[in-house]
């Protein structure tokens, strides 16, 4: 179906749609965040919590069977897996352990089920950044093969 914009304007498009997904993304995360600390409840936020992770799967499905993985275009080293593995596990161990001292109170000790929680979910999310990373490698190379015939 013919859209009327030539290339440069179905870009544009491209970029605004791209914008606007990561904005209500982000705002989708705050505002899941904000709510579990002011109601402290999951039943408030279920519908904010689906929306957010229908997207963000979706977001991640599509690039991965593109065989886009990152910016660059460039696989990511092992190296870089467990880095963003340890910045992204040190974050949510913030998060998990605001919301275990705000539910058990303070007296409870925190340090091993923090340290528990930081290495487990390091683990997770380095295993899943090699995973996703090898499907779209995988995908990236069945595009080639199959446009180079």
């Amino acid at each position: 179906m013919k859209n009327g914009l030539d290339e440069r304007q179905n870009q544009e498009i491209a970029r605004i749609g791209m914008y606007g997904f990561y904005a209500m993304f982000i705002a989708s995360a705050a505002v899941i965040v904000a709510e579990l600390i002011w109601k402290g409840t999951w039943e408030v936020v279920i519908g904010e919590t689906v929306v957010f992770l229908t997207g963000g799967c979706l977001y991640l499905i599509g690039c991965m069977k593109k065989g886009i993985w990152t910016k660059s275009g460039r696989d990511m080293t092992v190296g870089q897996s467990a880095f963003l593995s340890v910045i992204f596990s040190a974050i949510f161990t913030v998060f998990y352990c605001l919301a275990i001292s705000q539910k058990a109170g303070i007296q409870e000790n925190l340090s091993k089920y923090a340290a528990a929680f930081f290495v487990g979910i390091s683990v997770l999310c380095f295993l899943c950044l090699v995973i996703m990373g090898k499907i779209s490698q995988k995908s990236r190379e069945k595009q080639e093969k199959k446009y180079s015939e």
